[in-house]
């Protein structure tokens, strides 16, 4: 029989030293010792597993999976409160990530393994949102994607069922073909993440812009009362490419009749990845239907391109109530400086206004030749940073508070000492010489520099 609370410590205390457990940077130490606390007590048990099983994630990088995701299975099974009041009860994000051969990673879908632990989790009344994270990545498999139309009666049912749950805010697929449609419906997920997904009888072809219908207030109110009935999803958080169809899974009227600007009315977070001009159109069509965005994370990766500038005459994206925005330049073209420099200038002016703009973060590779001295003049003149520079002295980010850019390279150093410090204070100080404008237009600015540096010898 477990100790009682009195005879232990005050739960004030064991809340702290649980806290405190979790905190270790060592994993396997903090899960032991977790571990060990759960045993003093009921109190200390419920603390410990509280922590123990909040986020739970298992992959198939030790040999050791099948069987953890079989323990816990059967740990949730034998515990008829389970769902209220134990291990079931603290799971508040779960994923699955599992890569290999078709078998391998069909097991758990096809024993009901996944089934019944999807039937169990998230039933708890306390507060905070849960999220699902499937990745089944089939390797030598047409596509590299699993077919959802193969997953069992069993599994689509648990899926389903947990989909209609309240608690249920955040999914993550990765590698399913023949997703369908009604993916969502009826379901309270508000934040989706997909990742090599195509929907069915929809493969391989991009989504169509519909064309825009009037757009009224009875449409605001038939939004409403179609998201009531299980036929429109408000999500607030999509992280997606842009070729996917998005509108096919939150438009589920049968004419699909919603106009964009409804359809993406709650959307505040989104983050794309724009592979194509293709894409960055598409982008821009999104942007310029979600009205309420609050932040905005791209990662651009087109090579050889030029971004093409706004035609101000007829383009405007109102993003009043946009606060931050991330560009990722990732380009395959990365030593032609001019490129990117360009991408990141051209995508800021399709944003004409942002009167809340907070912060912008910007994240660029630096091509740096074997030869370059490791000195800071050296290094960064010749990369355009001067129209960057230009850029964020204008007028429109003048409530702009924060400026942060990242830059990665590889540094060669030869064989003599290096100091890292030293060189990135002096980085800092020669790289805000150069955005001498903007620190000037904008005095109350904070511009940071983010040195990721990787040594190379020769």
């Amino acid at each position: 029989m477990s100790t009682p609370i009195s005879n232990v410590a005050p739960a004030e205390i064991i809340d702290l030293v649980v806290d405190a457990i979790s905190q270790f940077q060592d994993k396997e130490t903090r899960i032991s010792t977790l571990a060990s606390v759960a045993l003093v007590s009921w109190y200390c048990r419920h603390r410990a597993h509280a922590r123990l099983f909040s986020n739970l994630f298992i992959n198939n990088a030790t040999h050791t999976w099948m069987r953890r995701i079989r323990n816990l299975s059967r740990l949730i099974e034998a515990d008829t409160q389970s769902e209220v009041s134990g291990v079931a009860s603290y799971i508040r994000s779960f994923s699955v990530q599992l890569d290999g051969s078709m078998a391998l990673i069909r097991a758990p879908l096809d024993n009901g393994t996944l089934a019944s632990i999807l039937r169990k989790i998230f039933k708890t009344k306390d507060t905070g949102p849960r999220s699902l994270k499937l990745s089944f990545f089939p390797r030598g498999s047409l596509g590299h994607r699993l077919d959802w139309t193969t997953l069992n009666a069993n599994f689509l049912s648990a899926f389903h069922g947990l989909s209609s749950n309240p608690m249920f805010t955040t999914l993550h697929l990765e590698f399913f073909s023949n997703v369908p449609r009604t993916l969502l419906h009826k379901s309270f997920v508000k934040n989706v993440r997909l990742g090599n997904v195509e929907l069915a009888d929809d493969i391989g072809d991009n989504e169509k812009i519909p064309e825009e219908i009037q757009s009224d207030s009875s449409e605001g109110r038939d939004f409403h009362s179609r998201a009531m009935e299980g036929q429109a999803v408000p999500l607030e958080s999509i992280e997606i490419d842009p070729s996917f169809p998005l509108l096919r899974i939150i438009d589920m009227t049968p004419q699909q009749a919603l106009h964009p600007s409804l359809a993406f009315s709650h959307l505040k977070f989104l983050t794309t990845h724009v592979n194509s001009i293709e894409e960055f159109h598409k982008m821009l069509w999104i942007l310029g239907n979600a009205a309420f965005l609050e932040s905005l994370r791209i990662t651009v990766s087109i090579k050889d391109y030029y971004l093409p500038e706004p035609d101000l005459r007829t383009t405007s994206l109102r993003l009043i109530q946009l606060k931050t925005i991330s560009v990722v330049l990732i380009s395959p073209s990365f030593k032609n400086t001019r490129t990117s420099i360009l991408q990141i200038c051209a995508f800021m002016n399709h944003l004409t206004l942002h009167p809340n703009l907070e912060a912008v973060d910007i994240f660029r590779f630096l091509h740096i030749s074997r030869n370059t001295s490791p000195m800071p003049d050296q290094i960064f003149d010749g990369h355009e940073f001067h129209l960057l520079d230009r850029l964020f002295s204008q007028a429109r980010f003048g409530a702009l508070k924060r400026l942060t850019i990242t830059l990665w390279f590889d540094l060669y150093t030869g064989c003599g000492h290096w100091d890292r410090r030293a060189f990135e204070q002096a980085s800092q100080e020669y790289l805000l010489k150069l955005f001498a404008l903007t620190t000037e237009s904008h005095t109350a600015l904070a511009i940071n520099f983010q040195l990721d540096v990787r040594l190379m010898y020769e």
